[in-house]
């Protein structure tokens, strides 16, 4: 009887243990499959906002409050996008249109690469000098909110110029360590933060002016940058044909691309990006827009040029 008995409590235990570990397993499988659809739904995507916009080659990217996008074609123009992809001519007559900015008041800062020059462009598109001397070469502007002074990349120069709002110029820093300084931006502890177009190098700049490596980035040169007003910068890759999120502690990951040239709408490595340069944040939404030049490489002739909008997932601040 006790055998029997105790036999009968080891069948129990036995099952009881199969039960367990079936319903664990069960349980893992369901959390498998809720991870890899929130890993599916988080994915970041890239599609056309544009058609393909023939005779343009690609400058800066910038954004408004209202979150209407300016894009420099590298030339005369200066398109203003709506979000739904509506494109007009917002200021022509510029000299070589690169990089850009919006400031407190709504007027773009344009940076004419060879006049030499920054153009202040009002919401009407009225256009007039605001920076005439002390530059070479200019390419990204970024605004230090609590002073409003403007800082421009100089990529012949391999310098950053500082311009006080009278449009006084200085200069703030110069470096070695500058190799065509392109894109330029601010975190939001007030640090400088710069990419260079010949190499594949993120510098960061105190508030001295003293210029040291933050990280490297790609294999190739570098476009432009973005900071998300948090934690994290979004840059462009031009050469590399890839897009790349930088954190605050250095940290460098890949985000959409695979290094291969292309203009292929889709998620993660799935998508192609051709020599990606400018790039700006949405003020409010979870989004990006980006501007490329379609071509196979960055000489050819007619120039094309496409504006693309990526959409991040969840899982994005």
């Amino acid at each position: 009887m006790i055998n029997k008995t105790s036999e009968q409590l080891r069948t129990l235990m036995r099952l009881s243990a199969f039960c367990y570990f079936d319903r664990i397993r069960a349980l893992l499988c369901v959390w498998g499959l809720l991870l890899m659809a929130v890993s599916a739904h988080a994915e970041t995507k890239i599609h056309a906002l544009t058609k393909v916009i023939e005779g343009h080659s690609t400058g800066g990217v910038t954004v408004d409050a209202l979150g209407n996008i300016y894009v420099a074609d590298s030339g005369e123009i200066v398109w203003k996008i709506t979000p739904e992809g509506k494109r007009d001519v917002f200021a022509s007559g510029l000299y070589g249109a690169s990089g850009n900015a919006v400031d407190h008041e709504g007027n773009l800062l344009q940076s004419n690469f060879y006049g030499d020059s920054i153009t202040k462009i009002d919401r009407k598109g009225q256009a007039q000098p605001f920076a005439s001397s002390g530059l070479s070469g200019p390419v990204g502007i970024a605004i230090n909110k609590q002073t409003g002074d403007v800082f421009v990349a100089n990529c012949r120069g391999n310098s950053i110029a500082k311009i006080a709002k009278d449009g006084t110029v200085s200069l703030f820093a110069k470096s070695d360590l500058f190799n065509c300084p392109n894109g330029i931006a601010f975190d939001q502890e007030g640090n400088l933060y710069v990419v260079n177009y010949r190499d594949n190098k993120m510098l960061k700049v105190d508030s001295q002016g003293a210029v040291a490596l933050f990280t490297t980035i790609s294999a190739k040169g570098l476009g432009h940058l973005c900071f998300n007003q948090k934690d994290r910068f979004y840059v462009t890759a031009s050469q590399s044909h890839e897009i790349y999120e930088v954190m605050l502690d250095g940290t460098v990951r890949r985000i959409l691309g695979n290094g291969e040239r292309g203009i292929v709408d889709g998620a993660d490595t799935k998508a192609r990006l051709s020599f990606p340069n400018g790039i700006v944040r949405h003020p409010w939404a979870q989004r990006l827009y980006i501007n490329e030049f379609v071509n196979e490489t960055p000489s050819s002739l007619p120039r094309r040029a496409i504006v693309r909008e990526i959409i991040f997932g969840t899982d994005q601040p």
